[in-house]
């Protein structure tokens, strides 16, 4: 009873584990070690309370990181566990992620066939959630099977097709790696001038330190294009700093792949000896992970070197080693023929796909227009308002004024001009500070926008100058308008901005005359503001009539 009551109270909740499973998916090929640990707390706790899901996604990142730190064999009973658990409890999307890694699992031991099924299964998973980011994993899986079947033009189908997909998902990391397999295919198909700008795109999108492995595929690329354009020496420079990267960052395959590579190339340049020592290690690297198609091709430079070289014994036994890993992968060949009935569902998904795909565009077409609607609204509110105030500016004041008073004079309607000014503002700024002077003009718009109506025209027209435009109202009404403002400003409680702080507003203004500019009638309020002025300030003034 004790026992279990200390386990209850050391229990984690369903959200600590998963803010544990989050840890371990984000450190996920940045610390895979890190994220086998994470995974493996997160397991046991949610085993301790039967938290089914938190298992599962701890089993998937389990396999998952031992595809990276271990082996594809290592990674199987975690991974056929979690797509268990998945399938039992309908976790679509999760499944779709499990398949995904079990189809690598396949591919990586060999097993084409399977991994062809796998990738379709992960398609059909994510077509039932819309996992965007699936898609563009099973595409890539899709597209390398074809690569290994040299059947390069439908991997470059479906490599297009993952890029498209990236890009309607937007995830940086996933746009990178679909243009990285791309660059790889186009490779193949010689198209040399294209790969280096995908390969460029590539460049600019990864994300660093974080995917050193594929800085140094893309590396390792651009030596391969610079071979076939015979530029060795920058053939040389990317090979080596691709070894460089993989060496640093302990990538056993990229190593391999980058010293069969560079012993290729300097067996072209008749540099047999450091030739032989790149593809001996090489040899021993691949080894170590039983890499077919690398050791068939490392095993027929060697015995190409030494029998060159006349060393028949060795040449004869690198022939061997040759011969009996391309009858593996014959074996496996034609153990893994993508059989016609399973290219026709391949066909009815991708149809599938396709449909959705122009779906998704027309959306993110419309959210983009309403995206830019916005981002122009926000263009205009910037270019006819004022910073510090929110109120309308000059510019603003100068278009839409002729506006007013043309409307003004359709409807027959009165149409004045208010100029308002802050009394003594230059003290305010150089007793108070700036800062208190933007306070003041930030209270004392806010409290004038008040008192003015919808169809008002309040902006600032300079400094510590604004103007009021008034419609439909007599002279009277302007004037009760205008003291008001002055009023209210006034009375506001200054002294909670500083204890010293007194403000007050001088306004002089003007009504529009028939056939006069609006250029005159703000002259004639500002002639006005400049009588209350010389009245003594914080006062109302206007030009002509009963109010002179």
């Amino acid at each position: 009873m004790k026992k279990n009551q200390a386990s209850g109270e050391a229990a984690l909740s369903t959200a600590q584990i998963d803010a544990l499973l989050l840890d371990a998916r984000q450190s996920y090929r940045v610390d895979c070690q890190q994220t086998l640990q994470l995974a493996s707390t997160a397991r046991s706790a949610a085993a301790a309370i039967h938290y089914l899901a938190g298992q599962a996604e701890a089993d998937f990142l389990t396999g998952k990181a031992q595809l990276i730190v271990g082996s594809a064999e290592m990674a199987l009973p975690a991974l056929r566990q979690a797509r268990r658990q998945a399938k039992t409890l309908t976790l679509a999307e999760l499944e779709a992620e499990i398949l995904i890694s079990l189809a690598t699992a396949s591919q990586m031991q060999g097993q084409q066939h399977a991994s062809f099924l796998l990738w379709l299964d992960a398609l059909q998973a994510a077509l039932r959630v819309n996992a965007l980011g699936c898609y563009v994993e099973a595409f890539l899986g899709l597209g390398n099977l074809y690569v290994l079947h040299a059947e390069p033009k439908k991997a470059l189908h479906y490599l297009a097709q993952a890029v498209e997909w990236a890009d309607l998902c937007g995830d940086q990391d996933l746009r990178c790696q679909a243009r990285l397999h791309l660059a790889a295919v186009l490779v193949t198909l010689a198209q040399y001038p294209l790969a280096q700008r995908v390969l460029q795109q590539a460049q600019s999108l990864l994300i660093l330190p974080l995917r050193r492995d594929w800085h140094a595929e893309i590396y390792n690329y651009l030596g391969t294009i610079h071979v076939a354009q015979q530029d060795t020496d920058a053939a040389l420079d990317c090979f080596n700093a691709a070894y460089q990267i993989n060496t640093d960052a302990g990538f056993l395959w990229g190593q391999t792949v980058n010293l069969l590579a560079l012993g290729g190339l300097k067996q072209s340049l008749q540099q047999h000896e450091a030739a032989a020592a790149d593809l001996l290690q090489a040899l021993n690297l691949a080894s170590q992970f039983n890499g077919y198609s690398l050791l068939q091709q490392i095993h027929y430079q060697l015995y190409q070197i030494f029998e060159a070289r006349g060393d028949f014994v060795r040449a004869m036994m690198h022939h061997i080693g040759y011969h009996d890993h391309f009858m593996k992968l014959q074996q496996q060949s034609s153990a893994n023929t993508l059989s016609a009935l399973n290219t026709r569902r391949l066909n009815v998904v991708d149809m599938k796909l396709k449909l959705l795909a122009s779906e998704l565009e027309v959306t993110q077409l419309k959210q983009q227009r309403h995206q830019e609607s916005g981002r122009l609204q926000a263009l205009e509110s910037a270019a006819y308002h004022d910073a510090l105030t929110g109120l309308y500016n000059r510019r603003a004041l100068d278009e839409r004024l002729p506006e007013l008073m043309r409307t003004a004079q359709e409807n027959q309607e009165s149409l004045w001009a208010l100029m308002i000014d802050f009394d003594h503002f230059k003290s305010v700024n150089d007793h108070f500070s700036h800062h208190i002077g933007d306070v003041v003009l930030k209270m004392s718009c806010e409290a004038l926008a008040k008192l003015t109506r919808e169809r008002d025209m309040l902006a600032r027209y300079g400094g510590e100058e604004f103007v009021l435009i008034l419609t439909h109202v007599d002279g009277n009404i302007a004037h009760k308008i205008a003291e008001r403002m002055r009023e209210k400003i006034s009375q506001l409680p200054w002294a909670e901005v500083h204890p010293d702080l007194k403000i007050s507003l001088s306004l002089g203004g003007a009504e529009w005359q028939i056939s006069e500019s609006a250029e005159t009638l703000l002259s004639r309020a500002d002639h006005a503001l400049y009588k209350a002025k010389n009245a003594g300030r914080n006062c109302v003034r206007f030009a002509g009539g009963a109010h002179d």
